[in-house]
């Protein structure tokens, strides 16, 4: 497949603090965490759906040896995640409540997963990026919700419905055959490249023979007719002669994402997948000139674009796979984290008031501490920091700060609330 030459990319608001062509195997929240922020023009994630299967690659394809599991239980998840979302965005941790009292622990488990990955990937956007989720009806309507509440419901644009065949039919039910894909922008100004599909022939013909050709040739050679929220003519990958296949479980077709690359990105920008798969879209992005990074907890992603790179783009990968956590370069020159100048400041942001169990204590008493460890991804900007009473700083140890607020909320040990 011919690739589009990589221009230069445009100013930007923020930096990437890593190489283009960079994928990395972990867990996506910490590496996310780690990114800079408006670094990213476009998101496009294919999480799990929450689906209640577990997938795996069959042995002697390409992707053997990739696996995920989509069944959910409070176990897989840090309940602590939970806290954080209650301080951050208190009308969706309602709506996760609520879900628990519908579904039961297994839908709120996965969003409480899905909402604090959706918090940062809204922060590396750019002012005028873009985020496609692809999901299906299992779960759509409530990640419709949880990016209503991270993006806003202005942020909503679209809810694009690909459609396609094959599979098996059910003797009881419709044969379910559509995905969705949601579409959100940062802000106002987002990008947006309208695509058109050619004109069908009986078309072509109605139009030529109702105004004898004049106005309607014209017309052909403007693209034909714009593109719709309903996608019928990218088929889903289904044959196992198909070139494109790899085996992955869910794996889904390049024209599908570079369509998306397309209307959402120019070229030499910035395109993520933080659930990169068989890295797809990391492929789609480089055919269409976009620069890009890819994220999986698998390492055979690292893999797969590799041999995907040289077998379906006749290009040698030339980027890195990594398994650190990035470090931000976004947020300026830093001084050591326990600095008297950060205690002074922060003993007076908070009042005095410890702001863990919010009892009140002297400044000798206080210990600055990461809300975010630097493991996780945190830095030693203000901002992530925080002052803890020693009962506090020792129960959290070197865990996130809303794994404190879950051991002192489940053991009552706040006992007052902080003034507003």
């Amino acid at each position: 497949m011919p690739r589009r030459k990589l221009s230069a990319p445009p100013p930007r608001v923020g930096s990437p603090n890593w190489a283009n062509q960079t994928i990395w195997t972990g867990d996506n929240l910490d590496i996310m965490r780690g990114m800079n922020s408006a670094s990213v023009d476009l998101i496009y994630l294919d999480p799990p759906f929450n689906s209640n299967h577990n997938y795996a690659a069959p042995i002697g394809s390409k992707a053997a040896g990739a696996a995920f599991k989509d069944t959910w239980g409070l176990d897989d998840i840090n309940l602590a995640w939970h806290g954080e979302i209650k301080h951050e965005y208190p009308g969706l941790y309602s709506l996760l409540t609520a879900t628990r009292e519908i579904h039961g622990d297994s839908m709120m488990s996965y969003l409480i997963y899905m909402s604090v990955r959706l918090m940062e990937m809204r922060r590396i956007l750019t002012p005028v990026g873009s985020i496609y989720l692809h999901c299906d009806p299992t779960a759509s309507h409530y990640l419709k919700l949880l990016l209503d509440a991270t993006f806003g419901k202005v942020g909503f644009l679209n809810e694009i419905i690909w459609c396609y065949s094959g599979g098996g039919i059910p003797k009881n039910d419709f044969p379910r055959k559509h995905d969705v894909i949601l579409r959100y922008a940062r802000s106002e100004g987002y990008s947006y490249n309208p695509i058109y599909r050619p004109y069908s022939p009986g078309t072509v013909q109605r139009g030529r023979t109702a105004i004898k050709g004049k106005y309607f040739t014209e017309g052909l050679r403007k693209e034909g007719t714009p593109v719709n929220d309903w996608w019928m003519d990218v088929p889903k990958i289904t044959s196992p002669t198909d070139p494109e296949k790899v085996g992955y479980p869910t794996q889904k077709p390049i024209a599908l994402l570079s369509r998306i690359i397309r209307v959402s990105s120019n070229p030499g920008e910035v395109v993520m997948d933080p659930f990169c798969g068989c890295a797809t879209a990391c492929i789609a992005a480089e055919i269409e000139g976009r620069q890009w990074v890819g994220i999986d907890i698998a390492p055979k992603a690292a893999d797969l674009v590799r041999d995907r790179l040289k077998n379906e783009v006749g290009l040698f990968y030339q980027g890195a796979h990594r398994t650190d956590i990035p470090t931000r370069t976004d947020i300026g020159k830093l001084i050591p984290y326990n600095h008297a100048d950060n205690r002074k400041y922060l003993y007076g942001e908070q009042g005095g008031y410890c702001n863990g169990c919010e009892e009140h204590f002297p400044p000798q008493n206080l210990t600055v501490d990461h809300i975010i460890p630097k493991s996780k991804g945190g830095t030693d900007h203000i901002s992530n920091l925080q002052l803890l009473c020693s009962h506090c700083n020792s129960v959290k140890g070197d865990r996130p700060h809303e794994y404190l607020l879950s051991c002192l909320t489940d053991k009552g040990w706040i006992k007052r609330k902080k003034a507003a």
